[in-house]
């Protein structure tokens, strides 16, 4: 069985760096469905930061309103770990297909941005 990804628009502020590159692999601890609305303004900035790098300032990921995902995530290094999260858009098959992968290793793929970027 092929392994999945998850795919970031941009190499977020969140993200843990070992020896200055973002993961390249997290295990899915947990999906927990929540409105946005709802969220702490702390948690959605800590979550949607990232450094534009174009623009060469801080910008932060607009969340879409209403219904979200959280995703938890732990990314391992050596004999250390870091937890992390991400916010997605929230629609039944994507709540169905994160709830049924929890305990699964995804692939990260930054596709603009980062050293792990697959696109210029």
């Amino acid at each position: 069985m092929e392994q999945k990804t998850i795919k970031f628009s941009e190499e977020y502020e969140k993200m843990p760096f070992y020896a200055d590159s973002p993961p390249t692999q997290a295990t899915l601890l947990e999906v927990f469905k929540v409105n946005s609305e709802e969220l702490h303004s702390r948690f959605i900035e800590y979550d949607t930061i990232y450094f534009d790098k174009k623009e060469k300032n801080w910008n932060y990921y607009k969340l879409p309103k209403g219904e979200v995902l959280v995703l938890l995530l732990k990314s391992e290094f050596d004999d250390s770990f870091d937890l992390w999260t991400t916010i997605r858009r929230f629609t039944p098959q994507k709540y169905k297909y994160y709830k049924k992968a929890r305990g699964e290793t995804f692939n990260i793929e930054i596709l603009k941005g980062g050293l792990n970027s697959s696109q210029p």
